[in-house]
């Protein structure tokens, strides 16, 4: 065999593994979108005595997964979840879906999304709440309240400020916060506080870390 005629063999295989990395990519993406299964399980989580649900991880760009999830708790919707009563004993109890939140997950620099589902019962239970902090700007505490963030100095004055409408956060190895006027605050946070569900529960997630 001429080395020409390799050449076109070795060529011809190649192209041919493309082709299927193509349809393979294809064919996957077509079953994503058009998914009927949950890829995902929910556990109980709770932001002080406040319960909500979480999802496992998914993909950041599995949009369908997504999708199930808020079908599954729609807004509005109702389902019983169980709770310890002060006797100990398990009571269930009738809730309302109020909000579905989106968060980063762990594994930089290709980050999961988490879904969470809060419900009617507790809205604006968490407020007012503050929380130290050391973060940009000279910032050492994070106040909440119903309608409002705000970031303070050590002289208790006020740095920067958001309204939850338009509070917009990344929760990647520190949080940033944004609020549309150009001036984005971080602060160190430890995973899993108050202080990040809180900011999950109430702003909207923008990937801003990579």
């Amino acid at each position: 065999m001429s080395d020409d005629t390799g050449i076109l063999i070795f060529l011809g295989v190649g192209v041919l593994v493309l082709i299927g990395i193509v349809v393979f990519g294809v064919l996957s993406s077509r079953r994503k979108k058009n998914a009927t299964t949950r890829t995902w399980t929910v556990r109980t989580d709770w932001i002080g005595e406040q319960p909500f649900l979480a999802s496992t991880d998914l993909a950041a760009d599995d949009k369908r997964q997504q999708e199930l999830f808020r079908q599954t708790y729609p807004i509005g919707g109702s389902l019983t979840i169980t709770e310890i009563d002060e006797s100990g004993e398990p009571a269930p109890h009738e809730v309302h879906v109020s909000r579905i939140g989106q968060s980063l997950r762990a594994g930089w620099p290709q980050a999961k999304r988490g879904m969470t589902a809060y419900f009617r019962e507790w809205e604006n239970s968490e407020f007012p709440a503050s929380f130290r902090v050391k973060g940009s700007d000279k910032i050492v505490e994070i106040a909440m309240d119903a309608q409002d963030v705000t970031a303070r100095d050590a002289a208790g004055a006020s740095v920067w400020t958001s309204p939850w409408t338009t509070l917009l956060f990344s929760n990647g190895p520190d949080i940033v916060l944004a609020n549309g006027s150009g001036k984005n605050i971080r602060f160190e946070y430890t995973n899993g506080s108050d202080l990040e569900e809180i900011v999950i529960k109430y702003g909207t997630l923008k990937q801003m870390h990579f």
